[in-house]
């Protein structure tokens, strides 16, 4: 549903991006916005779908999934609030290159593709907003699988449960699928089936169905490290 541009404004004026855009360009991309709320496990949108738009997280916050190896997701980023996605498939009129999944009940900001071009037609100059959008998403995904490179399958997943976890008592539950959890932290799901086994018997953890039960959680904060 489209909201009315006093509603929408001051969602964006504090946004690095939105205040470096002529002004025309900002009334106009304010006024074409939507809010759109999803569910978690929902997308707004899969890999090789047709350009949507931009994106822009409110609450809540998106994986974007690839999938370079048949049956094995990566997550190339998580977008948290504050953040825009969908960008590089807006910029170059490309299918999307990744599922962007819903990790909690979260409210985007949507401005359809249909209006950026209207836009640019008659503002080019937002082509160049853009790209520079398209640049900083993109090193922030590199940063984002370099990490994943730079450290072990362990630290990994020790680091992830601990954020997952972040602000819960020691021994509480994590919930997570393991799909995800694999794609989260760049392994098969064989690969992670061995090291929650191997984290479990270390007694820091224990897997149950649909999630995972936090037991040493400064032995897991030193796995991390």
């Amino acid at each position: 549903m489209r909201g009315s541009l006093s509603g929408i404004l001051p969602l964006l004026e504090t946004d690095p991006w939105f205040a470096g855009l002529p002004p025309a360009c900002r009334g106009w991309l304010a006024a074409a916005a939507r809010r759109t709320r999803l569910a978690e496990g929902d997308l707004a949108y899969r890999v090789a779908d047709p350009p949507g738009g931009l994106f822009r997280v409110l609450s809540g916050g998106v994986r974007l999934i690839s999938y370079p190896v048949t049956g094995r997701p990566l997550v190339n980023l998580v977008v948290t609030p504050g953040r825009w996605f969908g960008v590089l498939s807006t910029l170059d009129g490309g299918a999307q290159p990744y599922d962007a999944i819903a990790m909690s009940r979260t409210v985007l900001l949507h401005i359809p593709k249909a209006d950026i071009d209207a836009i640019r037609a008659v503002s080019p100059d937002l082509l160049r907003h853009l790209a520079l959008l398209a640049c900083q998403q993109q090193r922030a995904a590199i940063d984002h699988v370099g990490l994943l490179l730079r450290r072990s399958p362990p630290a990994r997943l020790a680091d992830l449960l601990l954020e997952m976890a972040d602000g819960k008592d020691g021994g509480s539950r994590v919930r997570i699928a393991r799909d995800d959890l694999a794609g989260r932290i760049g392994l098969s799901r064989q690969g992670l089936g061995q090291l929650l086994l191997e984290t479990e018997r270390a007694g820091l953890i224990r897997s149950r169905p649909g999630g995972i039960d936090i037991l040493d959680p400064a032995g897991l904060s030193a796995l991390a490290r």
